[in-house]
């Protein structure tokens, strides 16, 4: 997918939850660890879990809240040495994605 594409993708399902109250307080419990999920990490990147992804940088942070605080560009790098994207923005958006439409599945599975 392309940096364009991730980005409309991105926008649609934002506007989405936005305009429903239920899927919108389900975005502001998110967490890393629900994004950046084993199967998301193995679908788009090299990684098989967050922990992996976090003891192969090298960068000796010990959890993604952490990497504001190393070098973004040497970030972004080794985020696009091992995903598909180009930054680690851009990847935590196709990871927003990912998450986004499977909460849409279940709201629909649940209404059904």
């Amino acid at each position: 997918m392309t940096s364009a594409e991730i980005e409309e993708q991105f926008q649609h399902y934002m506007n989405i939850f936005r305009n429903d109250a239920e899927l919108g307080k389900a975005m502001n419990l998110v967490s890393f660890e629900n994004l950046f999920n084993p199967d998301f990490l193995k679908e788009n990147s090299k990684f098989t879990s967050m922990d992996d992804m976090i003891w192969r940088s090298g960068f000796g942070i010990m959890n993604l809240l952490e990497v504001e605080n190393v070098n973004q560009d040497k970030w972004n790098a080794y985020i696009a040495g091992n995903t598909g994207c180009s930054t680690w923005h851009e990847f935590g958006k196709l990871a927003m994605i990912a998450w986004m439409k499977s909460k849409l599945e279940e709201s629909k599975e649940k209404s059904n």
